[in-house]
């Protein structure tokens, strides 16, 4: 059985599995969750007391805890569910706070993109 990695390694077949990793970072779709249990499960979300930004497993509400997220984070403009990174690139979810106006213009990092129900996709590629 040959080696996993190996000096042999085309340069074209690394490039391919970045390829692959790299697409594991990207916007979701509205079908990937359940937004109404979602945008109701956030709101306490907006008034715990946070020791920087992030926010510690036992606030995640199980709604949130079962998607199993790398992190959830609380800034100024929302609710970060991070759901996928790697090296600088990163996604999730995105709830703004209440009057927040989220740009969704596609120049722009973090990109986001509406789902429904106030959540938005996210994708920041560093």
């Amino acid at each position: 059985m040959a080696p996993l990695c190996s000096s042999d390694m085309k340069p074209s077949a690394l490039v391919l599995l970045l390829f692959i990793l790299n697409a594991c970072t990207d916007h979701y779709d509205a079908d990937d969750f359940d937004l109404v249990k979602l945008s109701n499960a956030v709101v306490p979300l907006f008034n715990i007391p946070i020791n920087g930004s992030r926010i510690e497993k036992k606030w995640w509400p199980p709604e949130i805890a079962e998607l199993n997220p790398e992190s959830v984070r609380k800034s100024e403009q929302g609710i970060y569910i991070e759901l996928n990174s790697f090296f600088v690139e990163e996604s999730g979810l995105f709830i703004p706070t209440p009057g927040t106006k989220v740009e969704t213009a596609t120049h722009k990092e973090p990109f986001y993109r509406l789902l429904g129900n106030g959540i938005y996709s996210y994708h920041v590629t560093g």
